[in-house]
């Protein structure tokens, strides 16, 4: 007689994390789920707005300055389960108007326990067409300020591009500034990236363009 041997075939199970990606600009709260202890945060601000142009005559003007890049932190927080955090998505510096400055992007932060753990500011506005002074300077990057966690990765926001300097020298609005860092493949395209400033108009200016929101993204 043949006695049968039962084999037991155990089948390994792949856990996937879940990813909770926060794209509009607001407050938001999200609650650390049950058995949860350890959150993968990534945090990107947003850029600023394009400088306005100024008019020529007959020639165009100068263009404005693009505006600065968002900044990205990310890094591993410890967490324990029910904690309420706040996370806050910073939303698009404003176009500067024909001939003004472009306004700062909003700063994106995760906080919880009173304490803001990861903030990115946002680029700051290019600068107005200035005529026979040239073209708008770009804004400025925005700062990789924290990430209070392990292996914290900080990446400050590229400056915009200067604006052209009008006449024959060229018109062109200066280009919007790269965001910080890597920001992650959940965040909408060009998330934190600066407005481009305005081209210089013939007989008129033109306002820029505004900043890309920011995004925070948890991934657990």
């Amino acid at each position: 007689m043949v006695t049968g041997v039962l084999l037991s075939l155990v089948v390994p199970v792949t856990a996937h994390a879940a990813t909770s990606a926060y794209t509009s600009p607001g407050a938001f709260t999200f609650t650390v789920p049950a058995g949860i202890t350890r959150l993968v945060v990534s945090a990107t601000a947003a850029g600023g707005g394009g400088g306005g142009s100024t008019q020529g005559f007959i020639l165009p003007g100068t263009g404005g300055g693009g505006g600065g890049g968002g900044a990205t932190v990310s890094c591993a927080m410890l967490v324990s389960p029910g904690t309420v955090l706040t996370v806050v998505v910073g939303g698009g510096g404003a176009p500067g108007a024909a001939a003004a400055n472009g306004a700062t992007g909003g700063s994106s932060t995760i906080s919880f326990g009173g304490t803001a753990k990861a903030v990115a500011n946002g680029g700051s506005g290019g600068g107005r067409g200035l005529g026979t002074s040239g073209g708008g300077a770009g804004g400025t990057g925005g700062s990789a300020v924290t990430c209070q966690g392990s292996s914290p990765v900080l990446g400050s926001g590229a400056a915009g591009g200067q604006g052209g300097n009008g006449g024959v020298s060229g018109n062109a609005g200066g280009p919007g500034g790269a965001a910080g860092g890597s920001v992650p493949a959940a965040c909408a395209a060009n998330t934190g990236r600066g407005g481009d400033g305005a081209n210089g108009g013939s007989f008129q200016g033109f306002p820029g363009n505004p900043g890309n929101s920011g995004c925070v993204v948890l991934t657990y």
